[in-house]
């Protein structure tokens, strides 16, 4: 969660993605960022850990963890004071949105959906191609790359892969 929070946060800063932004405003949504998987937690472990591949039944349970995080954050009153809730609940529901209109769960495309969730969804991908998870062994940096290049894990906005790639050799740095 940390590098989701590193990446977001240097991409705001560091490239024009985050023009008209305030330090401030950064700083919330790179917060906000921490919490765009909260809603696995209302998926069961057996499909969380599973180490192969997810049948299509399980996939349909898996996705749901996007409107569940939005509903969890929603339910805590406490939550919606805090400058970085909007952005927590925007980023939790929509960081699978693709820019094609073939993500989830609303099928948002382009500028529909939130620059915030844009960054956050290609920090996902990335961090997920460069990290050990229960289904797979960790990426090469280059072959993590041309994924993405060649949209093998979603087509990003273009505008967002050309500021990702040219940061990225500061961005590798919190996998080193």
């Amino acid at each position: 969660m940390q590098r989701i929070h590193h990446i977001t946060r240097h991409l705001l800063l560091h490239t024009p993605l985050g023009q008209g932004l305030d330090a401030e405003t950064i700083e919330q949504i790179a917060l906000a960022a921490i919490m765009h998987d909260v809603g696995k937690i209302a998926i069961t472990d057996s499909i969380l850990n599973k180490p192969g591949a997810l049948t299509a039944e399980e996939f349909e349970i898996m996705k749901r963890h996007t409107i569940l995080g939005a509903e969890l954050l929603q339910k805590i009153p406490q939550l919606h004071e805090h400058p970085a809730f909007a952005y927590a609940y925007d980023i939790a529901r929509h960081h699978h949105e693709r820019w094609d209109g073939r993500g989830y769960p609303d099928g948002l495309k382009g500028d529909e959906i939130s620059l915030w969730a844009q960054i956050v969804s290609l920090a996902d991908v990335y961090d997920a191609l460069l990290s050990e998870r229960c289904y797979k062994k960790p990426f090469s940096r280059e072959k993590t790359l041309r994924m993405i290049k060649e949209k093998q894990c979603g087509i990003f906005n273009p505008r967002l892969l050309e500021c990702f790639f040219a940061a990225e050799h500061d961005l590798y740095v919190f996998y080193a």
